[in-house]
């Protein structure tokens, strides 16, 4: 009888092999998903850090850049910003310096210009690249489009 007992036991522990397995890969899938999707939020928030830095880089080039015929037709000796020049200056060194800093997908948007004559606002946008889930984001939202303003003073 004790033999019976034993090999019913021994059936039964046999049941339980192989759920723990499934349970382990389980949670492990789970952490590997939580790794890839804090990985990737960190790539985003570097890259924004990125856009707000050639932004303000931007910004004060355009801050400091002199438009000459503005100034010339006020005659008082003040450098005025205008939207124009302003616009054209962040161009110009988004044409330059985007692709060396980092962001080469970089375009100006809107308000971007000169709200008082004197201070330069730059607003920049681009997509930003997520490195390791690409395809659950471009197919459903078409990538995480960063938006970033900024301003400097001229004068």
């Amino acid at each position: 009888m004790s033999r019976v007992r034993d090999r019913l036991v021994a059936l039964a522990s046999d049941r339980e092999g192989g759920q723990i397995m499934i349970l382990t890969l389980g949670l492990a899938m789970v952490v590997l998903a939580l790794v890839f999707v804090v990985a990737s939020v960190t790539a985003v928030q570097i890259e924004r850090k990125q856009l707000l830095a050639v932004a303000d880089a931007a910004a004060l080039h355009a801050a400091t850049r002199l438009d000459e015929a503005a100034y010339f037709a006020r005659g008082d000796g003040d450098v005025w910003l205008t939207d124009d020049g302003v616009r054209s200056a962040v161009e110009d060194y988004l044409g330059d310096h985007a692709a060396a800093l980092g962001v080469p997908r970089a375009a100006v948007a809107n308000p971007t210009g000169t709200p008082d004559g004197r201070s330069a606002q730059v607003t920049l946008t681009t997509v930003a690249d997520v490195p390791l889930i690409p395809w659950v984001l471009e197919s459903v939202a078409g990538g995480v489009r960063l938006q970033v303003t900024t301003m400097a003073r001229a004068g």
